[in-house]
């Protein structure tokens, strides 16, 4: 597996100071990671986001103020480029589901091997989804290929290109700043083989995505 950039910062978000100390001293000998800060609640979680703007943060889902579904939705607004991975013991295949709708893009059990633990955070970092061994997302309606390779929350960002809306209409809607949809937009491209916007609009067209497709809500 390829590294991820080095120099990464890395937030940690769990109400147990020793599963924060465990992943602090694994991630702190990868030489990837270039800071790791924590946080135990959503509020603190949160306010993390908005200092450090990390690269990729961990989150757990059981937290003392709010679940990790909420601290999710609140990272992407606060760091829109943060890569997420969902680190519980929680086992829920709709909950999987809605944690990757909400941005995240892995999701692990805490009793997954350590190596195995890092190895995820690395794919994440590295724009890749993860979900970790029995563990399984209850689908949305499905995708034809090449757009069911697409992470849920950038099939949302394709329908409404396909809608005709600007990148700055986007940007509004999501809750994102428009650099960040064009990154987004460029990496759509990249992952369905399109050339350019006009040619990713009629494959999604030609697949039948619509803003009132299933998958795109």
């Amino acid at each position: 597996m390829e590294s991820a950039r080095p120099g990464l910062t890395v937030l940690l978000v769990d109400d147990h100071p020793l599963v924060r100390q465990g992943l602090a001293s694994m991630l702190e000998r990868e030489s990837w990671v270039g800071r790791v800060a924590e946080a135990a609640t959503v509020r603190e979680g949160e306010h993390a986001a908005v200092l450090e703007r990390p690269d990729l943060a961990v989150v757990d889902l059981g937290l003392p103020d709010g679940t990790g579904l909420d601290l999710i939705r609140r990272i992407r607004q606060a760091a829109p480029d943060c890569a997420i991975l969902v680190l519980t013991m929680t086992r829920d295949d709709h909950l999987v589901r809605d944690c990757l709708a909400a941005g995240a893009s892995g999701y692990v059990l805490k009793d997954t091997a350590p190596p195995a633990v890092v190895n995820a955070l690395r794919a994440v970092a590295d724009h890749g989804v993860v979900l970790g061994p029995q563990v399984t997302a209850d689908p949305p309606e499905a995708l034809p290929a090449p757009l069911n390779r697409l992470l849920p929350r950038d099939v949302r960002l394709l329908a409404l290109v396909a809608d005709g809306q600007t990148n700055a209409q986007i940007a509004r809607k999501l809750g994102l700043a428009e650099k960040t949809v064009r990154n987004r937009f460029t990496r759509i491209l990249a992952v369905l083989g399109a050339a350019d916007r006009v040619q990713a609009v009629l494959l999604a067209r030609e697949k039948g995505l619509t803003i009132g497709h299933p998958a795109a809500r």
